[in-house]
C-alpha cells in the first residue's frame, strides 16, 4: 500500500481494530518523512495528516474511550499547530494573488515576512515518536467495522447541526464549524472507502476552506492596515465580499445536499455496505 489514499483506508476484508491502528501508523510515518523533504509542501502535507488522525480519534471515540480521545487529540492538535505559523501566513499570500496578483504589494510583502519563520521541527518529531507508542496500545480490539456505526452516526448528526447553524447565520465561526465536521466526514469516509461520499465531502470541505482563507485575509488586513491605502482597503473588501459570497452559496447547496441522509442510515450504509 504504497499510495497516501490507501494508507488511510481499510482494507477489503481486513479487521478493523488492527486496520485502524495501521492507518494511524502510517500517517505518522508520513508526517516524519514530509518533515525530512524540507521541501515547500512538506509542512502543510504533515499538518494534514495531524488533521487525519484527529478525525480518526473521533471516528473511534466510543473505541478509545473519553480519556484516551481527549488526551489523543490535544496531542495531535498541539503538535498540528507548531506547524501553522508560517503555512498559514504563506496561504494569505495565496488567496490575495488569487484576488489580484498585481495589487496591494505593500500588504503581500507583510504577509510573506509573515510567512518566513520556521517550525520547531524537533519538537513535533518528539511528538510523534510518543504517539506511535500510545498507538500500539489503543483498545481497538473489534474486528468488524460495525463497531464504527456510532462513530459514523455521531459526525454525520454533528454536520448536520453545523450546516443548519451555517443557513441560517453565515457566519465566519459557523462556517469554519461546518468545514472541520465536513473534513471529519470526509476522511471517516476515506477509512470506510466510500469513494463518492469522501469525494463529495472534500469538494464541500475545499469551498468553506477557500472561504475561510477569505476570512483570515480580512484579519489580517487589519493587523497590517497600515499597509493598505484607504483606496486599497475599500477594493480589497469588495473583492472579499464578492469572493466569498459566490463560495458560501455554492457551499451551502452542496451542504444541503450531502447532509440529507440521516446519521442512522447513513451510519449503517457505511458500516454494512
Amino acid at each position: 500500500m504504497a499510495s497516501q489514499t490507501c494508507d488511510f483506508e481499510l482494507a477489503q476484508g481486513e479487521p478493523a481494530g488492527p486496520g485502524l491502528k495501521r492507518i494511524a501508523r502510517a500517517q505518522l510515518d508520513a508526517i516524519t518523512a514530509h518533515l525530512d523533504r524540507h521541501d515547500d509542501r512538506s509542512v502543510h502535507e504533515a499538518r494534514k495528516a495531524f488533521k487525519r488522525l484527529r478525525a480518526l480519534v473521533r471516528l473511534t471515540r466510543d473505541q478509545l474511550g473519553d480519556e484516551i480521545r481527549r488526551r489523543e487529540n490535544a496531542a495531535f492538535r498541539d503538535a498540528g499547530r507548531q506547524l501553522s505559523g508560517a503555512r498559514d501566513a504563506q496561504v494569505l499570500v495565496e488567496t490575495l494573488d488569487k484576488l489580484d496578483p498585481e495589487a496591494f504589494a505593500v500588504l503581500r510583502e507583510a504577509l510573506a515576512a509573515d510567512a518566513a519563520g520556521e517550525p520547531d521541527t524537533a519538537s513535533v518529531r518528539a511528538a510523534v515518536d510518543e504517539a506511535r507508542t500510545r498507538v500500539d496500545a489503543w483498545p481497538l480490539d473489534e474486528d468488524s467495522v460495525t463497531a464504527l456505526a456510532p462513530g459514523v452516526a455521531r459526525i454525520q448528526k454533528r454536520g448536520r447541526r453545523a450546516y443548519r447553524d451555517a443557513k441560517k447565520d453565515p457566519s465566519a465561526e459557523h462556517l469554519h464549524e461546518l468545514r472541520k465536521r465536513t473534513k471529519d466526514l470526509w476522511h471517516a469516509a476515506q477509512i470506510l472507502r466510500a469513494d463518492k461520499l469522501a469525494k463529495r465531502a472534500h469538494k464541500l470541505a475545499d469551498l468553506l476552506g477557500d472561504d475561510h482563507d477569505l476570512a483570515t485575509l480580512r484579519e489580517a488586513a487589519d493587523r497590517h492596515s497600515e499597509a493598505l491605502t484607504p483606496d486599497e482597503r475599500e477594493r480589497l473588501e469588495g473583492l472579499i465580499a464578492d469572493r466569498s459570497k459566490r463560495l458560501q452559496r455554492k457551499a451551502l447547496r452542496r451542504a444541503s445536499a450531502l447532509y440529507t441522509v440521516k446519521p442512522r442510515k447513513l451510519s449503517k450504509i457505511l458500516t454494512t455496505g
